[in-house]
């Protein structure tokens, strides 16, 4: 059978026909909360009339809040009320944030008190306060009277579809060229990605999954709190995907099924977890960054485990590929889900492979560029990934067109100077950046947390593996740690700015 999906999706109404479906079941848990399906309804509910009553009709709200349960209720409660959230990232700094506020239009942004003294995140507030009205989710709570209560508690018992006008999503890009973009994501691409999903790797009724991402990053909006109210999975939030040492046993006690993470965390939790605490993982994936193959060979001799290497972009909803047990193949990231097409447009001065070109129905509506507005996506979206596609169906990513060094007038990969790394010394903890050189064109610097590295050594590697010495690192930089974007990919631009520095 096909797939297919509806051109009217409204997420609220999926979250209604779970409820009316499946009342008493647990669908969301976070450190201190649990919520069934009849429970999550009723609270939305009270929700989307204190933010009418408190709010009034603002096109777009921003949220500026921790991985908790509450989130999701003011994002579905922005749902009932036909607004759209703009979910910024905490991780980003005050300028950023402001840039964000701007490009959306913001006039209204919802954080918690609690979070920003933990977080100690005063500053910024101060600042967005100077641009926006700031609500506090405590003060909503407080404001919930017995009244609201009892009202929530009729209207959601009485309540059918709404079949509200087709609403959207804005997540933002890390801006780490220039401002940050604003990537509009419709409930229609959100609701396509999820049934992708479902019809390319067999995800189980009683199946649980464990969120440690921020919804600010589209995997953890989409699959890990969206999912459970389009399919009826549970998920249970984690407020940080850094606390390494207490993840572990958090899906040791939630007897998680389905775990998604980056290659750094992935790395980070194997240094603290036990066989035992891992045992209940049954899908295991790695994205947002390339799956090393000491992780790998870790995750495969420690817990019996074969982390699933996928591929997404915010743009996209956000998973494109994906292998699964029944197709899979090491140092690729899967076949493409069902409804999507790629191509390859080639690259001049680049050999292997082309710009990875797609489309599908989880594919953005288009951005919004500060100072511009809205911007349509095009019939064909560019990932700006250089990758290949064999002829099984698997894709093959070489690397961002933006990681790539010109040196002498030739393209030379960072991701592969960064793998070249690994063979030599056995260990995933080198980062490749380039910057301008007079002579040459650019010059490459490699940042890592490695003690007593030798040129010279990964010198005599590059030569006998018969490669040209332009992958040969002009320096070797070594730090305390490597700087983390909030989805846990590492920070190259403030690498490249180190690199500009030293």
């Amino acid at each position: 059978m096909t797939l297919q999906i509806p051109e009217d999706v409204n997420l609220y109404d999926e979250l209604v026909k779970q409820a009316k479906a499946h009342p008493k079941k647990v669908v969301i848990e976070d450190t201190s909360s649990s919520y069934t399906y009849s429970k999550f309804l009723i609270a939305v509910t009270i929700m989307s009339k204190k933010l009418e009553q408190t709010i009034g009709n603002d096109k777009r709200v921003g949220l500026y809040l921790p991985n908790v349960v509450g989130q999701v209720i003011v994002l579905f409660g922005l749902f009932k009320n036909e607004q759209t959230p703009c979910l910024l990232n905490f991780t980003m700094g005050t300028t950023n944030i402001i840039d964000c506020i701007e490009t959306a239009s913001l006039g209204t942004v919802i954080t918690s008190r609690e979070f920003v003294k933990k977080a100690d995140l005063g500053f910024v507030v101060e600042e967005m306060e100077k641009q926006v009205k700031v609500i506090y989710l405590e003060d909503l709570a407080r404001g919930i009277t017995t009244f609201n209560k009892i009202t929530g508690l009729i209207e959601t018992r009485t309540s059918r579809l709404k079949k509200k006008a087709p609403g959207e999503v804005i997540l933002f890009t890390s801006g780490t060229e220039s401002k940050p973009k604003g990537v509009v994501l419709t409930h229609r691409n959100i609701y396509a990605n999820i049934m992708q999903v479902f019809a390319h790797i067999e995800i189980q009724e009683n199946d649980r999954i464990f969120n440690p991402l921020p919804l600010f990053h589209s995997f953890g909006m989409t699959v890990g709190s969206i999912l459970p109210f389009v399919t009826g999975t549970k998920t249970y939030l984690f407020p940080s995907p850094l606390a390494f040492r207490e993840i572990p046993k958090a899906i040791h006690k939630d007897k998680s099924t389905i775990f998604v993470a980056t290659n750094t965390f992935f790395e980070n939790y194997a240094k603290f977890a036990t066989k035992e605490q891992f045992q209940t993982l049954r899908i295991v994936v790695a994205g947002a960054e390339k799956l090393q193959n000491d992780v790998r060979k870790t995750y495969h001799d420690k817990f019996g485990i074969t982390i699933l290497d996928g591929y997404g972009a915010t743009e996209t909803s956000p998973i494109i590929s994906l292998n699964t047990h029944q197709f899979y193949k090491v140092g690729t990231v899967g076949k493409l889900i069902p409804l999507m097409e790629a191509k390859i447009a080639k690259v001049e001065g680049v050999q292997e492979g082309g710009n990875l070109m797609l489309k599908g129905p989880n594919v953005m509506k288009g951005y919004l560029i500060h100072g511009q507005g809205f911007v349509p996506s095009g019939e064909w979206y560019n990932t700006g990934d250089i990758a290949e596609i064999d002829e099984d169906g698997f894709i093959h990513i070489i690397g961002r067109l933006k990681r790539f060094a010109k040196i002498a007038g030739e393209m030379i990969s960072l991701n592969k100077v960064e793998e070249l790394a690994l063979e030599c010394f056995g260990e995933s903890k080198f980062y490749a950046v380039c910057i301008p050189d007079k002579r040459k064109g650019e010059q490459i610097v490699m940042f890592t947390t490695k003690s007593k590295v030798s040129s010279r050594d990964l010198k005599k590697f590059i030569k006998s593996k018969k490669m040209s010495m332009l992958y040969m690192p002009a320096s070797i930089e070594i730090v305390d740690e490597i700087p983390l974007l909030g989805s846990g990919k590492p920070n190259y631009w403030k690498l490249e700015k180190l690199a500009k520095n030293q």
